[in-house]
């Protein structure tokens, strides 16, 4: 079958045996707005008549802003497709150009340098507390910075309840997943959770992190179950759209410059804790060892 670009994006969408229905909610909504600007874009080019050429060129008009990130993602996309063409669809042309693309000279966005500081945390803490009366964010961010852990992790994210997962926690038709529980801390203060999207098991002594069990004194009796991280406002988990604006919110007050964010708690790379990190037990594989030392180059 001669297939159009739109043709091979719908039937990678639908196919039960295509990857993206598996994808975890988040990432299938970030992939599906790169397929709508291909298919936007270049949807009806058949893909008889597109040549490494033509490739070059769609890569060139991506790159002419300066977004080499979004080029690349936007290249991700088309790889994935031509290689379900080519192997679910058994498609000649998408063999070719899955192998076309190795031809590519892709530019690389350059490593971000920025990192946060204990100085900054520690900021981040006090203003959180005192300034805003936000003492699920100072928490939070103890949590995050002192041992190693992404925002989702910590605050966890909120999927429509058709989504896999239970949850008890259901709010204007969503639910409540992967973030922190009373329940994951032990009577000994060790926490154990699943992180990533890999859902990794870690294990922390939280004695070893000076600034979480500084909010948790300031905290007060903890409870046996629930959220860890709730807004103060709504009684409710964050979204992780209201916590990065409020989050930005406390930062600009204490004084950390704009290129630190949130993200920047958690180092990429990073798999062991330094002198201001938690002492963090967690599996070793190969697949996390070869991804700290991409990220570190």
């Amino acid at each position: 079958m001669n297939y159009t670009l739109k043709q091979l994006i719908d039937c990678y969408r639908s196919d039960q045996d295509s990857n993206f229905p598996k994808l975890h909610y988040q990432v299938r909504m970030k992939h599906e707005r790169l397929l709508a600007r291909l298919n936007r874009e270049h949807g009806s080019q058949q893909l008889q008549n597109v040549r490494v050429r033509t490739l070059t060129a769609w890569y060139r008009s991506w790159i002419a802003d300066g977004k080499i990130a979004m080029a690349r993602s936007l290249i991700d996309r088309l790889r994935e497709l031509f290689r379900f063409g080519a192997t679910m669809l058994e498609d000649r042309d998408c063999g070719r150009l899955f192998e076309a693309l190795s031809e590519l000279r892709l530019e690389s966005s350059a490593l971000r340098s920025v990192q946060m500081t204990a100085e900054h945390a520690r900021a981040i803490r006090a203003t959180a507390r005192e300034h805003f009366g936000w003492n699920s964010i100072a928490l939070a961010q103890a949590l995050q910075f002192e041992l190693l852990l992404s925002q989702k992790d910590v605050i966890g994210e909120w999927l429509p309840v058709g989504e896999v997962g239970k949850s008890e926690l259901v709010w204007r038709k969503q639910k409540w997943l992967r973030g922190l529980r009373w329940s994951d801390i032990d009577e000994n203060l060790i926490l154990r959770h699943s992180v990533g999207s890999s859902r990794r098991p870690i294990k922390v002594d939280l004695r070893t992190a000076p600034m979480v069990m500084e909010e948790l004194e300031l905290y007060g009796p903890r409870p046996q179950s629930g959220p860890i991280i709730v807004n103060e406002i709504n009684g409710w988990p964050w979204t992780p759209a209201e916590f990065r604006r409020k989050w930005r919110l406390v930062a600009k007050k204490a004084g950390v410059p704009d290129d630190v964010n949130n993200r920047d708690s958690f180092p990429a790379g990073m798999i062991v804790g330094g002198p201001d990190r938690a002492r963090i037990s967690q599996p070793m594989t190969l697949k996390r060892i070869d991804y700290s030392l991409r990220t570190l180059r």
